[in-house]
């Protein structure tokens, strides 16, 4: 076992075990390997009494140490990773002398398990490619629909191959030949992102392949073999009976006919452009309509009234338009609900996956007088010394001291960047987060948190883009605020976004809240939540940058976090896309003041932008405006750096005003808010060395606000990423802290003492 404290008998009420032996059902899907040693926990936040459960892919023999995290490294005046490392007290370990190896299985499709029906002889669809196959090998395609079982039973398939052509087999479910394959003459190569109607009509022994409603192709068709007895799958196909051939893009109102349509009833289709709620020629002879116009759930439904209901599998996306829809459309006051013309489809993807599925390794039991903070999993291949370190919260959402403050810990936030490639390495599956594209060049809607979050990491220290300015925004900013007030002596609990979002009313069991480091992405229910006990005269503190920015939705039952973001080119969402942005809970996505809530409303500060230039002298101390206001003074007096600044020095940045800053609404030219109760402490003045800035003057950084709003409730707005940084370097920001928790009425019994080993344990609140 690493340095640190090793456990104890106190400690042997954390039960680590081996999990049991468990069986994850699913379609027979094609995997994908994991190289090396990856894992996640679940759930990110776990209370006292129950199970945390550990999924690993383990290519060798590991052990598994479980330890908390220390606290008196990140309240030192310099950082100390080595001492961080040092001060973690281990908790429990488990040896496995086998690998415990597991593969992905990426990629997005809607799955019935045989049907029961013939080989129609029409196929119609429309699609929206986002991207075509890679060019792996001669016969590389992506089905859009289709019972095929390469290479043994082969029975129909509309598809698109490497080079953009649309193709289509009609076989007769036995041994595939490439004979009965047939191929449109035109590319779609160039039509990326342009709805197209492809319809493939078997007549005997011939085939008839039309785009748009003109034949661009034809071929042989086998002799019909009868129902195949295989899958049918939209937006994949079988090879050696696995789900394979994955497509990236969008589909919508899929028809399959007992009859060949003609030439007008093939053309009355693509005029219609899937605007009909039910396809309106060739009814009599209609086998299977699947519009896929679905806004939530987890499967399509067959409107032609046989019942082919199918299944979705790795939550592809929902709640999208169709081919009839107006590029206009998604604008300030449209309502999709009363759009004629709205349609719907449903986008696949080849990398899709929310849900990594791997079989738990170890279960965790956490006893009930777990402290509330920050502990850790570390697994270790046998001979290997590079860990995987796996940060998880136990979480007390009711308080056992009077007067705590809650400790969010941005977990949501986490989710939505973590999951990039720390190591230049791309895992299909493993990529998606909020900041990167799928196969198909789309924005990742759905992100899951049942897998590998790389970037979520307990010792991190060093930005992504800049190591010159030694920070990092997930999972630190929550424990060196954490690591304050317990050597401060603060009553406190931790929560986690998930918590908040599960029951917003916790929060009327606290003295405070506080908003830390970077939680950039909230729910409905959060947001409300905060709002509400705000009015009811709670308190926050918001010790965090770029807060409440983006809106989000979140699923408890599948761990999935929805993002739809929006913006005026092309960086996310663009306009002509905007109709995308209604979430499967039927609310738009995007800046929550894009939606008409700005997070000034209910925090008093917004986004002005960001930083991570590496340079030193790109980030700032606060000018204090009001050395004379109270919260300078009382408790204590806050000294003040040559009479003026506070937050000259930080453990990331290196000063307090930096990586992501909120300013006040008319910082942004936005109408100021209403002056009574607003108190101005000071402000951050900036270089020109900002990423990006929407600030009306150049370099305007954090603005530090105590805000005791005419709508209810008292704020303190320090609208900085880097603030927990210096809660434990700067003198001043720590007195001005100290005097905020005291007006918030936070339990206070004195710093903790050189000879205390743990936290004091004080009288427990009634429940």
């Amino acid at each position: 076992m690493a340095a640190g404290t090793h456990p104890s008998a106190a400690d042997d009420a954390w039960n680590l075990r081996a999990a049991a032996a468990s069986v994850v059902e699913r379609p027979a899907h094609r995997p994908v390997r994991v190289a090396g040693l990856a894992g996640y926990v679940d759930p990110l936040g776990v209370r006292p009494g129950e199970v945390l459960r550990i999924h690993l892919n383990a290519p060798a023999a590991y052990e598994i140490a479980v330890g908390k995290l220390g606290h008196r490294a990140l309240v030192r005046p310099e950082p100390d990773d080595d001492g961080d490392r040092t001060d973690v007290r281990w908790l429990a370990s488990l040896a496995s002398a086998g690998a415990a190896r597991h593969d992905v299985h990426p990629g997005s499709y809607a799955w019935m398990d045989d049907p029961g029906i013939d080989r129609p002889a029409t196929i119609s669809a429309w699609v929206r490619l986002g991207g075509l196959p890679a060019t792996t090998e001669t016969s590389s395609w992506a089905a859009i629909i289709g019972q095929m079982n390469y290479p043994g039973r082969c029975s129909w398939a509309l598809g698109v191959d490497a080079d953009g052509r649309p193709r289509c087999y009609a076989g007769d479910g036995a041994l595939h030949d490439r004979v009965f394959w047939c191929f449109a003459e035109v590319s779609l190569r160039r039509r990326l992102e342009q709805w197209v109607h492809l319809t493939a009509t078997i007549d005997d022994d011939r085939v008839r392949l039309w785009v748009d409603g003109t034949v661009a192709g034809e071929g042989r068709a086998a002799r019909p073999g009868g129902a195949t007895g295989q899958p049918l799958r939209i937006g994949a196909a079988g090879e050696s009976g696995v789900a394979d051939h994955f497509l990236d893009g969008d589909v919508s109102d899929v028809a399959l006919f007992s009859r060949p349509l003609n030439a007008d009833e093939v053309l009355a289709l693509t005029k219609n452009r899937a605007a009909a709620p039910l396809v309106e020629v060739g009814r009599e002879s209609l086998v299977a309509h699947w519009p896929l116009r679905e806004r939530r759930g987890t499967r399509i439904h067959d409107v032609g009234g046989n019942g082919f209901t199918g299944v979705l599998v790795n939550a592809p996306v929902l709640n999208l338009p169709g081919p009839p829809s107006s590029p206009a459309a998604g604008r300030p006051g449209y309502d999709p609900d009363a759009d004629p013309r709205r349609g719907g489809c449903i986008r696949f993807s080849s990398d899709d996956l929310v849900d990594c599925e791997w079989p738990a390794a170890a279960e965790l039991v956490v006893p009930e007088n777990a402290d509330s903070g920050t502990y850790y999993v570390r697994v270790t291949l046998a001979g290997a010394d590079d860990p995987v370190e796996l940060p998880f919260v136990v979480v007390r959402p009711a308080p056992r001291r009077p007067r705590s403050v809650a400790l969010l810990f941005a977990t949501f936030t986490w989710t939505a960047y973590a999951r990039r490639a720390t190591d230049g390495v791309h895992v299909p599956g493993l990529m998606s987060s909020a900041y990167t594209r799928n196969v198909g060049g789309r924005l990742f809607f759905n992100l899951g948190m049942r897998m590998p979050l790389p970037r979520v990491q307990p010792f991190r220290h060093r930005t992504h883009l800049r190591d010159a300015t030694l920070h990092q925004h997930l999972v630190r900013p929550e424990r060196q605020t954490e690591a304050w007030l317990a050597e401060q002596g603060y009553a406190y609990e931790c929560i986690t976004d998930a918590e908040l979002d599960a029951e917003p009313a916790l929060l009327d069991r606290f003295a405070a809240l506080m908003i830390v480091g970077h939680n950039e992405y909230w729910t409905d229910r959060m947001r409300d939540g905060v709002e509400t006990y705000l009015r009811g005269g709670g308190k926050v503190l918001g010790l965090s940058g770029n807060t409440a920015f983006w809106r989000v939705s979140y699923d408890p039952q599948t761990k999935v976090l929805e993002t739809r973001k929006t913006s005026l080119d092309d960086v996310w969402l663009p306009p002509e896309r905007w109709a995308e942005r209604w979430h499967t809970d039927g609310n738009p996505g995007g800046q929550w003041s894009h939606l008409g809530r700005p997070p000034s409303e209910l925090l008093g500060l917004e986004t002005l932008g960001w930083i991570d230039s590496g340079d030193e002298t790109a980030y700032a101390p606060f000018t204090i405006h009001m050395p004379a206001h109270f919260l300078m003074r009382e408790p204590e007096k806050v000294p003040l750096q040559d009479d003026a600044f506070i937050g000259t020095r930080s453990h990331d940045g290196p000063a307090v005003s930096g990586y992501e800053m909120d300013g006040l609404p008319q910082a942004l030219g936005k109408p100021a808010l209403d002056p009574e109760g607003l108190t101005i402490l000071g402000h951050a003045d900036h270089g020109p060395r900002f990423v990006a800035h929407w600030g009306v003057k150049a370099g305007y950084g954090a603005d530090l606000i105590l805000w005791e709003r005419p709508a209810g409730g008292i704020v303190f707005n320090a609208g900085a990423t880097n603030y927990p940084g210096a809660l434990g370097a700067d003198p001043g920001i720590q007195a001005l802290t100290r005097n905020v928790l005291h007006y918030m009425g936070v339990a206070h019994r004195g710093p903790r003492q050189p000879s205390e080993e743990r936290q004091l344990q004080e009288d427990a609140c009634p429940q």
